[in-house]
């Protein structure tokens, strides 16, 4: 058939728009304009020459509407064309279009939803018209272009036409363009069809015909403003449709339970569906015609089905895959039949439309497919398999009625087909719109809500799509709203919205994450790596993984793996495909791919892409590196595209924590599998059984921070004035998409929130003194608070000074908003002090809230005798150290007076006086009420007298008719702050002990305060010229008397005869324990002076008296005891000078012998009546008498006579010869007196309890004395007593005493 039309007056489409211009302008020479149309005229020409020999084929049904189609084609701009499957629409339209006197002007542009049909339908056609393929009849696809400009039909996929949109927004190459397979309405076919709307009224010239197998053409005509219907019945025989269900249950898909049971049970069921179909071809009378497809859902499914089949299937069959990545050479042997016996074909649902496998008799449908889902959630890409709709049901049935009557079999009941949706739902409303968005803005079409689309998108899905390219920096937040803005946008730089990054990005043809990866490795310098990976991860995983050799394959596999990353792994892979000696010829790679587990076909597609991406970022001038990439660099690249699939570990085994709150799993492939590694990002997360992050890479999360900024979300907290670094810091919780990447990360607020950073400022800063300096007004400022608040302390209250808030507000007048750092303070202070030097000085007014209280009863310094003790005051009932607080140092403690320390504070000592007055027993405040009152005159007596004796002391003799005494008051029973609290601390201010009970703390601190501070250099053995007994000291503040003694260097009881070991000059602060050691000092010292009288008095002890002694120690030891004595009693007054000492050497001179003779008398007495009582106690019955025997050595033990010179004081051994005396007058009377003196001892018990238990109190002298007196009283009556004495006299001694 061949086409006879009039040419002379047509011009290629693409020279119609210039040539109208041309026109249109009157400057443009005719002649111009004549020479163009003549050029464009001759290329119709030549194209109208090259239209080949056109045979349609008379066996197809739509051969038989060819007029009608080629007059609507005329007529129409837009016809539908309704054909069911085998209708031979596919093939024969574009040949009708070329007979129509279409391909002159343009080519006929002829799109197929997939590669395999593009290549299969183009071979095809150039078959029937005589020609090679890539004359007349082309075709492109992704990485292969067979045919030119020249071509009159050109078959490519959707996405190569979207992809020409880019340069060429009138498809100025085309005249017709034929959308094939419509009903398959995937995203680029919506698109495209919304698109060829819009463009239509701009060129009349261009003419589209719309192709569908189903009965959903109504929608496309009212789409197309109700463009004409072809209806062209199928060459098709009648198909039976037989039910053979696996499971009775309806399944929508492999989310259901019952999928699991329906996968097990596919491969019997098949089986027996393959023979069932053989029979029937069998008694139908034709056994050799019985070819089967069998659609199955995924490419493992198929693998399954075709080793079930070759394993249990009819002997003498060929069984073959078909899927989309099949080698070419595979899809061959499917569409040349060789003719040599029967054949099953197991497919996906690429066999459902355009290619039709020839010779099918029947057809067997698992009733499902894989389907790409997207999760505008979670951004996963789901691929669940699922139910297929009635369409693609009927569709796949239609396969088998081609060539003859038809059986197909599925594997699902009725009500399960009848209960499916009637058509598949379009790609549009279940993937990720972004690269639609990308396309849309890049082209200037406006948004893609007011884009005029067959169904509108789920605006869900376009928010997500929006949000993704936001995300990656393609899209501003915030694009022209006004159409007058978006037209000035689009024509200008900035596309509807669209960043640099974006435009560069809508130039590649590739997803947009892959290409935001591109522009981050030429960002990073690191694009030539980017290539590789991005290429790689633009095609299908090139790894195999038979079912039969998983093993070899991962340990293959493994070769190419890298630490850290799975994306190196492709990196490793293509180093070595380029530099392997075993890849260097095409034979020796595709043996390589073969040993390795690894596709060829995809490797090769591997390569083409790559080198496609190559000349896209070299035509989009990005730099390519020269060095190698580090592995920070390359993976901050990737990490541009990927910031929605960032993960963190969380304490689940092998579970991360994914962005929006997603958790997934490490997919068991990857090199990070089973690895601690912290936080990752992946290339995609896919959900199967589980969500899985795949093609992994461990990465910084500070990487992430920086890559995404625009994006991340901050949550502060803590707010703090930072004293150090003088500003206000806070916490920043950031997070990206739900995920927190940094947890607590310190941040200067004065750039999150002005107005707060400058409060805290105000308030932590300078309200409190922390501002980290301190100026002139700050100083003064904080000496005026503490001195107010030193005043509330003391007069415990709260209520006198204005609180923190009036001082803040003093300052918040002051300070000008904008300052919330030391810095921009002290700059802005330096302007205004120079004229205003008090404008930040709090005056003294402004801090009272009446007028100033005095607070002359509250010292800071308390005075004790010669001491000057500094005291502090804390009002806080709930510490420890409420009330005053008076620092004493240990030096100082043995002079405090326990006395005058007694009345406290004199602002609390009616508060003290009344406390302990309610503080007594019930019985005796009774008489005191009103107790105020009391207290009141109490304090009224009290006088400077009263104030140096104690004040229980004055208390129980002011209240003595009431018969209160000491022992009735204690500070225990009131509230601690009215007692001092004290802090005992050394030299250097360190804290030794503290407490508010000044005898506790004395004996705690004893050996502290007991021991000399400090020794002079030298031994002297005369009284030393530079001897000072009392001196003044200051010690951390406090000026303290210190007191010399002379100490001997040796103890005198173990001196020898011929020592000569002098005195040495050591300071103490207990004026005491001075007087004590000065005392042996200064005996030591007479002692090397007196050698001849010393010899002297040793000769007068007697025979008996050694004799007597001798149970203790030997005669040196005795006489060294009575030298110690008379020295002891010769020693009136202590010296503290040479002189005094000079004075006193001649004194003891004089008296020594005279009293050296009292002394011996004495020792005399005490040593033999001593012997004698040895001796009665010995005769005494212990059985009887055994009670008054222990009491009477009770009383010895408590003499200490094996050294009692040296333990005593001379005032209580002189009374020894007494005491004893009338111990030996008791022992003469007990025998006829047990009873009374049995008694006696029941009364003398408890004083003797105390006099043990506090024998080494100085105070307890008294009571021993007494109580010695008392036993004369008790055993010893005939004996007179030195005083009056009774059980009450003891007891007023012992509460007077206050002993423990």
């Amino acid at each position: 058939m061949q086409i006879h039309l009039n040419v002379d007056q047509w011009v290629m489409a693409r020279d119609r728009h210039r040539l109208n211009r041309l026109r249109k302008d009157k400057k443009t020479p005719p002649a111009e304009i004549k020479k163009l149309f003549q050029q464009s005229n001759d290329k119709v020409k030549q194209r109208l020459a090259r239209i080949p020999q056109i045979k349609l084929n008379q066996d197809l049904p739509v051969t038989q509407y060819a007029d009608r189609l080629i007059a609507a084609i005329q007529k129409h701009q837009v016809i539908i064309v309704a054909g069911e499957t085998g209708s031979g629409k596919t093939t024969q339209l574009p040949q009708i279009a070329m007979l129509a006197g279409r391909g002159l002007t343009g080519m006929i542009g002829h799109t197929q939803p997939r590669r395999l049909a593009a290549r299969s339908v183009s071979q095809r056609i150039a078959e029937e018209v005589g020609q090679k393929l890539g004359e007349a009849i082309g075709f492109k696809i992704r990485f292969n272009e067979q045919g030119s400009q020249d071509s009159i039909v050109r078959l490519m996929t959707d996405g190569i036409l979207l992809a020409e949109l880019t340069n060429d927004r009138f498809l100025s190459k085309y005249d017709t363009i034929i959308i094939d397979e419509a009903h398959e309405r995937s995203l680029n076919i919506d698109f495209i069809m919304g698109y060829l709307k819009q463009l239509l009224p701009k060129r009349p010239d261009l003419k589209v015909i719309v192709t569908s197998a189903t009965l959903d053409v109504n929608r496309f005509s009212q789409y197309f403003n109700d463009a004409p219907i072809f209806e062209v019945e199928g060459r098709s025989f009648p198909v039976e449709v037989r039910y053979r269900p696996i499971s009775e249950l309806s399944i929508i898909g492999s989310d259901d339970d019952q999928f699991d049971d329906f996968e097990e049970n596919l491969p019997r069921a098949v089986v027996q569906a393959v023979e069932e179909c053989f029979a029937d071809a069998e008694g139908k009378g034709h056994p050799e015609h019985a070819d089967i497809l069998i659609f199955a859902s995924t490419e493992q499914e198929i693998r399954e089905l075709q080793e079930t089949l070759q394993k249990y299937g009819p002997r003498h069959t060929e069984v073959l895959p078909l899927y989309a990545r099949l080698a070419l050479a595979e899809q061959q042997k499917i569409f040349s039949p060789s003719g040599k016996g029967r054949r099953i074909i197991i497919a996906t649902n690429v066999a459902e439309t355009a290619l039709t496998v020839p010779n099918i008799r029947y057809v067997i449908d698992s009733g499902f497919a894989r389907i790409s889902r997207y999760n505008y959630r979670s951004r996963v890409q789901r691929l669940p398999i699922e139910a297929i709709s009635q369409a693609a049901a009927n569709q796949r049935k239609g396969r088998c009625g081609r060539i003859a009557a038809g059986v197909c079999i599925r594997l699902y009941s009725e009500e399960d087909f009848l209960s499916r949706p009637e058509f598949t739902e379009p790609e549009i409303k279940r993937t990720n719109l972004a690269s639609v968005i990308l396309q849309m803005q890049s082209l200037g079409l406006g948004s893609l809500e007011d884009f005029d689309f067959i169904e509108p998108p789920d605006f869900r899905l376009v928010n997500d799509g929006r949000k993704l390219l936001i995300e990656l920096g393609a899209l501003s937040e915030h694009p022209p709203q006004s159409p007058l803005l978006r037209s000035s946008a689009s024509q200008g730089g900035n596309k509807g919205g669209l960043t640099k990054v974006g435009q560069m990005m809508a130039r590649m043809p590739i997803d947009p994450r892959l290409a935001r990866m591109l522009i981050g490795g030429a960002h990073f310098g690191v694009l030539k790596e980017t290539l590789i990976i991005v290429s790689a991860l633009a095609i299908q995983d090139p790894r195999e993984r038979p079912a039969d050799k998983q093993m070899q394959a991962d340990q293959k596999h493994a070769l190419f793996k890298e630490a850290d990353s799975d994306f190196l792994f492709y990196l490793k892979l293509w180093n070595t495909l380029q530099t392997s000696p075993d890849t260097q010829s095409e034979n020796k790679r595709r043996q390589f791919a073969r040993q390795h587990f690894l596709s060829w076909l995809r490797l090769r597609e591997w390569k083409q892409t790559h080198q496609q991406l190559v000349e896209l970022a070299e035509g989009l001038k990005l730099s390519f590196n020269e060095k190698a990439a580090n592995y920070e660099n390359l993976h901050r690249a990737l990490l541009t595209g990927l910031l929605s699939f960032i993960a963190n570990k969380t304490d689940e085994r092998n579970t991360f924590m994914a962005v929006r709150q997603q958790k997934a799993k490490v997919f068991p492939a990857s090199t990070l599998h089973k690895t601690n590694t912290a936080w990752v990002m992946a290339f995609e997360m896919v959900e199967t059984s589980q969500v899985y992050l795949r093609t992994l890479a461990k990465i910084d999360p500070e990487w992430i921070l920086l890559a995404a900024r625009e994006l991340l979300k901050y949550h502060y907290f803590e707010p703090h004035w930072s004293k150090k670094a003088g500003i206000v810091n806070a916490y920043a919780q950031i997070s990206l998409f739900g995920l927190i990447i940094e947890p607590k990360r310190m941040v200067n607020f004065e750039k999150v929130d002005q107005a707060a950073a400058h409060e805290i400022f105000l308030r932590d800063a300078l309200t409190t003194g922390n501002l980290g300096i301190t100026p002139p007004f700050l100083k003064h400022n904080l000496l005026k608070l503490e001195e107010v608040e030193r005043v509330e302390d003391k007069l415990r209250r709260r209520d006198l000074v204005v609180d923190e808030e009036t001082i803040y507000q003093f300052y918040a007048e002051k300070v000008p908003e904008e300052i919330a750092s030391r810095r921009s303070f002290e700059d802005w202070r330096a302007t205004v002090e120079p004229d205003h030097p008090r404008y930040l000085f709090v005056e003294d007014d402004a801090l009272w809230m009446n007028d100033r209280p005095t607070t002359q009863q509250f010292p800071d310094y308390l005075h004790n005798g010669q001491l000057r003790l500094a005291a502090s005051y804390r009002f806080d009932p709930s510490h420890d150290e409420d009330g005053a607080t008076v620092k004493i140092p240990v030096q100082a403690l043995p002079q405090v007076d326990e006395k005058q320390w007694s009345w406290g504070i004199p602002g609390w000592r009616q508060d003290l006086i009344e406390a302990l007055l309610k503080a007594l027993p019930k019985d005796k405040r009774r008489n005191l009420v009103p107790i105020p009152d009391t207290a009141k005159k109490l304090m009224q007596g009290v006088d400077a007298v009263h104030l140096r004796e104690h004040l229980f002391s004055y208390l129980a003799f002011a209240l003595r008719g009431e018969q209160i005494t000491e022992k009735d008051f204690s500070f225990e029973r009131i509230d601690q702050y009215l007692v001092p609290f004290i802090k005992v601390v050394d030299e250097k201010g360190k804290l030794i002990a503290q407490g508010r009970d000044l005898d506790e703390l004395k004996a705690r601190c004893r050996v502290e305060t007991h021991r000399p501070v400090k020794q002079q250099k030298g031994e002297f053995q005369t009284f030393p010229e530079n001897f000072v007994f009392e001196a003044s000291q200051k010690v951390t503040g406090v000026v303290v008397k210190q007191y010399q003694a002379l100490v001997p260097s040796k103890v005198f009881a173990e001196l020898d005869v011929k020592d000569e070991s002098g005195v040495v000059i050591q300071t103490f602060n207990d004026q005491d324990e001075a007087i004590k050691q000065h005392r042996e000092g200064v005996i030591r010292l007479l002692h090397m002076q007196l050698g001849d009288l010393i010899r002297q008095l040793k000769k007068q002890i007697s025979k008996p008296l050694a004799l007597a002694y001798s149970p203790l120690g030997d005669r040196a030891k005795l006489e060294q005891m009575l030298v110690y004595a008379t020295l002891q009693v010769s020693i009136k007054t202590l010296p503290k000078d040479t002189a005094e000492f000079n004075q006193l050497m001649a004194d003891v001179k004089k008296q020594f012998l005279a009293d050296g003779q009292k002394v011996l008398i004495d020792i005399t007495d005490i040593f033999t009546q001593w012997q004698q009582i040895r001796r009665e106690l010995l005769v005494l019955d212990q059985d009887i008498f055994g009670r008054s025997v222990d009491d009477i050595e009770d009383q010895l033990d408590l003499m200490s006579l094996a050294n009692f010179v040296y333990s005593k004081p001379v005032e209580i051994w002189q009374e020894y010869p007494r005491f004893l005396k009338a111990l030996l007058l008791r022992l003469d009377r007990l025998p006829n007196n047990l009873q009374r003196d049995l008694a006696a001892i029941d009364d003398i018990d408890p004083w003797m309890d105390k006099v043990f238990k506090f024998k080494n109190d100085p105070k307890i002298k008294e009571l021993y004395l007494m109580l010695e007196e008392f036993r004369i009283s008790l055993f010893s009556q005939p004996m007179k007593t030195k005083m009056p004495i009774s059980p009450t006299r003891l007891q007023k001694l012992w509460d007077r005493l206050a002993i423990g």
